[in-house]
């Protein structure tokens, strides 16, 4: 930005040299033509006409070069300068070789106007003076020749009159132009330091709307809510890096605001709850705008914090969305009077950005701990369902073993009619363990999956049906070494089995598939057979005519812990399950 400000002033002073070099030109023509006109018409001595365009002819030459070098856009200041000097001393020389140089002083005073004009008074005085010298040197060498009182005193009061001229053309263009750009640089200074405070507002509005939005973390999100507030207060000109800030949140239902996050606090606010009082923050919650208190020692609503004493300046802004106020943004300095406008439209600018960061990092909060209610609920059903299958099946099939001992006994002695009794009764305690086991069996969750792990888990899952299916299961890992969470990786089994067990149910494959990938954010697993497919679409579309909810079963339980369940197959190409769950509030902990 400043490399442009540098080449944009660089581009106007070429352009003002150009200005002043096409001047020059016509300074130069009027010159010559009065010099001829005066040699033609006067009827006095003659001018030394051949010096004189010599003299003319010089500057024409010299301003040539000028327009030459402006043109190749090299035209330092300092040749600037030269040229205004060169152009006075050419006057001057003018003014001591004609015969009446009073004629050619509104000729003569182009470079005195340049250089006050372009520069400064104090230059324009200084080439006044070098052009004063064509009119005093005449004087003396006249006053030499002829000292004649009375014409003396006649030629220094024409002389005066004329230096009067010259100073005040030097002096009042330089002097005007220089209160001009006095005025047009403090008003730029002001339009610069808006523009900075507009730019550096917006830039702080994207600033916090991208630091709000990086996190859904609700304790990382009051941090950062409070950081960058106290960073957007600082630039626009509360430097006090004392100022005491606070994020007040209206929790339960008594109507007092508890601390949740602050800076500059004392560990006595940390947590606590206030009452909304009277004074600025009474009026911020009211009036749902943001408030100023200049006299915030006296405020009953500041008074109530350990952090505050000594506070002279306050300001309140409400977190409200819609007709609810959440709560409030509070900053407290020591300064009198810190906070103006400015402040006030910052700050409001801020909660309304805030605000949708703090709800939806709530709304994350609340999904979060319901999740986290919810995986701990399957957790512990699962643990049942195994204590269950333990205590149930368990001692059934053991029951089992030992009547068909007893028949077998039986049978030795010959008792068909007791052998066939003790069948009946076999009969019936099987089917009840298959009832049971069949009830179990979904809900059951390998112990290998709690010691070590879910690939493990799947390998022992895989051998387990490669010895009692006609289908054969392989598992395949790509980069995945446990970094999920008991939780996460005991969905992915569960959804793992129900894939399996409707390939198993329906598709007719003879391969089966688990591959896990692990990418830099997510887990992707996928359960691809080679069997007969079906059409998913179709499947989906007719649930409310099934008893089987497989599908949904899947997309649920992969939403429990943040991941995605999707299914890829068609009639005769074979069926791809792939659940993806993402690595963010997943990981392991242990």
């Amino acid at each position: 930005m400043v490399e442009s400000q540098n080449q944009t002033d660089q581009t106007s002073i070429f352009h003002l040299d150009s200005l002043v070099s096409n001047f020059r030109w016509l300074w130069l023509f009027l010159l010559t033509l009065m010099i001829v006109g005066e040699n033609m018409l006067s009827t006095g001595p003659a001018n030394d006409l051949t010096r004189l365009l010599i003299l003319v002819g010089t500057g024409v030459v010299l301003n040539a070069i000028y327009a030459g070098m402006i043109w190749a856009e090299f035209f330092p200041d300092w040749l600037a300068i030269v040229s205004v000097v060169i152009d006075s001393v050419l006057a001057a020389l003018v003014l001591i070789l004609v015969s009446h140089p009073l004629v050619y002083m509104p000729v003569v005073i182009f470079p005195i106007l340049v250089a006050g004009a372009r520069w400064s008074a104090e230059i324009g005085l200084i080439m006044a003076v070098v052009v004063m010298v064509g009119l005093v040197l005449p004087l003396i060498q006249q006053y030499s020749a002829n000292p004649n009182p009375s014409q003396l005193m006649n030629s220094l009061l024409t002389v005066g009159a004329s230096a009067l001229t010259f100073i005040l053309a030097g002096v009042l263009p330089g002097f005007f132009v220089g209160q001009r750009v006095e005025a047009a640089a403090a008003e730029s200074k002001v339009e610069i330091e808006q523009l900075r405070i507009a730019t550096a507002r917006a830039r702080l509005v994207s600033e916090m709307a991208f630091t709000l939005s990086s996190t859904l973390d609700y304790r990382q999100v009051l941090k950062a809510t409070i950081d960058t507030a106290f960073a957007a207060m600082a630039e626009v000109g509360t430097k006090d890096e004392s100022t005491v800030a606070m994020v007040l949140l209206f929790e339960g239902d008594d109507g007092r605001l508890t601390v949740a996050s602050g800076r500059n606090i004392s560990r006595r606010d940390q947590g606590r709850k206030v009452a909304v009082g009277e004074g600025v923050i009474h009026r911020a919650v009211n009036t749902a705008e943001v408030t100023i208190s200049n006299a915030a020692n006296r405020d009953k609503s500041i008074a109530q914090f350990a952090s505050t004493p000594g506070c002279r300046s306050a300001i309140c802004a409400p977190l409200r969305a819609g007709f609810h106020t959440y709560g409030v943004i509070l900053f407290c300095s020591t300064e009198e009077n810190a906070y103006n406008d400015e402040h006030k439209a910052l700050l409001g600018t801020f909660c309304s950005q805030a605000i949708i960061a703090l709800q939806n990092a709530q709304l994350f909060e609340d999904v979060h701990r319901e999740q986290q209610r919810i995986l701990e609920k399957e957790s512990e059903a699962r643990r049942k369902l195994a204590r269950d299958l333990h205590d149930g099946p368990t001692q059934s099939v053991a029951a089992i073993v030992m009547r068909l001992n007893f028949i077998k006994m039986v049978l030795e002695k010959g008792d068909m009619a007791k052998a066939l009794d003790e069948v009946i009764k076999v009969e019936e305690i099987a089917e009840k363990t298959t009832h049971e086991i069949r009830t179990m069996l979904f809900a059951m969750r390998p112990v290998m999956l709690e010691t070590q792990g879910l690939l493990p888990a799947l390998n022992q899952y895989a051998e387990r049906l490669n010895k009692n299916e006609s289908f054969r299961v392989a598992v395949v890992n790509r980069g995945y070494d446990g970094q999920l969470s008991n939780e996460a990786e005991g969905v992915i089994f569960a959804i793992v089995e129900e894939a399996v067990g409707n390939a198993k149910k329906h598709a007719q494959a003879s391969e089966i598939r688990i591959t896990l990938v692990a990418r830099e954010s997510s887990l992707v697993v996928e359960v691809r057979d080679n069997g007969v497919g079906f059409d998913v679409d179709s499947t989906r579309s007719t649930y409310d005519q099934r008893t089987s909810l497989g599908l949904i079963n899947m997309d649920e339980r992969a939403e429990i812990v943040g991941g995605h369940c999707s299914v890829q197959s068609a009639p005769g190409k074979g069926t791809a399950v792939q659940i993806e769950i993402p690595f963010n509030n997943n990981l392991r902990t242990e």
